[in-house]
């Protein structure tokens, strides 16, 4: 058969093409956008909001087929919020801006889509036809029941929700993965009633990332999470070593650290901790196919000797080939896999994205089996890890649930890709009106300022603040050399994701709470001095020194509660 010649085309041709496929784009957009008064920041003339139409991936597709879908937002929006980030910063209290609980989180209509009940018989296209028909009808009513920006973002591909509920299906015991920056948005209660009541398995909740905040926000955390949860097994874990005890309420240590180093190591001193939660809740059918004892006694041993330099080799894949085919069975069987194997003792580890689950694995095993990224999504498939023959980790992809909290927030909690984010200030301003952001990197407002030269205050924005950040870093645009404000903005987000710049939440009450334990903590200390003096002038001086008071940022907010209580 003859080979067909390529028709040549020419850059005349390629560049109408381009301009062809702009203004389409363009035409598309001026038709879902409504008119905005700018200069108000109101919308004019409210017009028809469109059909609530998903656009699925198509199920050939392997590239595509686990891309996670939000909405975005319309270029009207993105002016208006430009425009509002110019506006000077209202600061807010810390009783009112970082405190968090779940009823400003989470509404009792805004749930997460569970998978349909199926039986062995049916094919695996009718329990998939099934499942897309009941994800659609979820997302037409959360889209009837809320307002469209009441709902912050949430995962809005089916694949993605699929990967969920095989590892709820498949794991014996479910660790839900939480940052200790800002647990409650990390925690569902809908995803919590799905795991223990619709499928009755056990939880254990893990407090991540503890060596970015202070030992007081992780007691207060866990006191609140027992009071709303009495149920719940909470565990407490950090990935890494080369952190030191913080006070996070103090703006010497809320300060840019520096940065981080190339090779971190993994800390596996609370494993045993983590696997002790697991063999409390551990059914007893199971609970000897694991020799818990000589696992929890493994990672005590050996934490003084475990590794201190992390392998140079290339990240590799932490299941192997068989364990792969077992995966990809379990998956494209539609659900007729048994749903919990009687040979292991499977945990799955389920949360929101760049919370830190493959990290914890990695922790787990002391080396990289998983790969890690900061970038939300980066784990596709969900994939087994063996620990033991018989004990096996199982890492969910991380999905955003749906909630009611501002989407700043969600940015810069890292559940959206920073990379992507459409217009970053309006997230900048949520950080800098709660934590004084200028004073932490240190800037400097403009020399040429009216407002400093007649001697008044200058008035920070978030806008100014990207911009003097911009130029302090030397980012400037390629054209005109202008400083690029976008980029400084993306800069400012990826440093709170990293805990360079420390953005912590606390549980309603904790203030109130820390001044008591300041008040305490003064009266005490004078009264230890008085001893002293006293005993000092009597020479009856006393060496024990267990009756002197701990700094106020390594005391627990409830110590008087007692250890038991938390």
């Amino acid at each position: 058969m003859p080979l067909h010649r390529k028709k040549p085309f020419s850059a005349k041709k390629k560049k109408a093409q381009l301009q062809s496929k702009r203004a389409t784009k363009r035409e598309q957009h001026l038709e879902n956008d409504t008119e905005w008064n700018l200069s108000e920041n109101q919308p004019v003339v409210a017009s028809a909001k469109p059909a609530f139409r998903i656009q699925q991936p198509v199920a050939g597709d392997g590239r595509n087929k686990l891309t996670s879908q939000f909405d975005k937002l319309t270029r009207v929006e993105i002016e208006a919020n430009k425009r509002r980030s110019m506006e000077p910063l209202k600061r807010l209290d810390p009783r009112d801006g970082l405190i968090m609980s779940f009823d400003q989180a989470y509404s009792a209509d805004v749930d997460i889509p569970v998978r349909p009940q199926w039986k062995y018989g049916e094919s695996k296209e009718q329990v998939e036809e099934r499942e897309l028909e009941y994800f659609n009808r979820w997302l037409e009513r959360l889209q009837e029941s809320k307002d469209e920006s009441a709902v912050s973002l949430y995962e809005k591909n089916l694949e993605v929700w699929r990967q969920l509920w095989r590892v709820v299906e498949i794991s014996d015991i479910l660790l839900l993965i939480v940052d200790i920056r800002h647990p409650v948005l990390h925690f569902p209660p809908s995803l919590y009633r799905y795991i223990t009541e619709t499928t009755g398995k056990p939880l254990v909740v893990v407090l991540n990332k503890t060596d970015l905040v202070a030992e007081t926000t992780v007691q207060a955390w866990m006191h609140y999470f027992k009071q709303r949860f009495p149920s719940v097994v909470l565990t407490r874990f950090r990935c890494f070593r080369d952190q030191v005890l913080i006070d996070d309420t103090k703006l010497a240590d809320m300060k840019m650290r520096k940065s981080r180093p190339r090779k971190r190591t993994h800390d596996a001193r609370l494993v045993g901790d983590l696997f002790a939660a697991c063999r409390s809740v551990c059914e007893k059918s199971k609970l000897d196919l694991v020799d818990w004892n000589e696992l929890i006694s493994r990672y005590t041993d050996d934490a003084e000797h475990e590794q201190e330099e992390e392998e140079e080799e290339e990240e590799e894949d932490g299941t192997s080939d068989e364990e792969e085919s077992e995966v990809e069975e379990e998956v494209d069987n539609g659900g007729h896999g048994e749903r919990v194997n009687s040979k292991y003792v499977t945990l799955g580890l389920v949360g929101h994205p760049n919370v830190g689950k493959s990290t914890i694995i990695n922790s787990i095993m002391q080396r990289t089996v998983v790969s890690t990224s900061r970038t939300p999504g980066h784990t596709k498939h969900f994939q087994t890890i063996h620990v033991t023959p018989t004990l096996r980790l199982c890492d969910c992809p991380g999905l955003v649930f749906p909630c009611v909290v501002e989407r700043p927030m969600q940015v810069l909690a890292g559940l959206y890709n920073t990379a992507q984010v459409q217009e970053p200030y309006t997230s900048v301003m949520y950080l800098a009106e709660r934590v004084p952001v200028e004073r932490i990197l240190a800037l400097q407002p403009p020399i040429d300022n009216p407002d400093l030269l007649q001697g008044i205050d200058y008035k920070w924005s978030a806008w100014s603040i990207c911009e003097a950040f911009a130029y302090e870093r030397g980012f400037y645009t390629s054209k005109g050399a202008r400083p690029d404000v976008y980029r400084a903005a993306l800069h400012i987000l990826r440093w709170v994701l990293d805990g360079r710049i420390l953005l912590s939440f606390k549980p309603p009450n904790f203030f109130d709470s820390l001044e008591y334990l300041h008040a305490a903590a003064k009266e005490e200390e004078q009264q230890s001095k008085m001893q002293t003096s006293t005993a000092s002038s009597t020479h009856e001086l006393s060496s024990d020194d267990d009756d002197l008071p701990q700094p106020v940022a390594q005391q627990s907010m409830f110590a008087l509660l007692g250890e038991e209580s938390c």
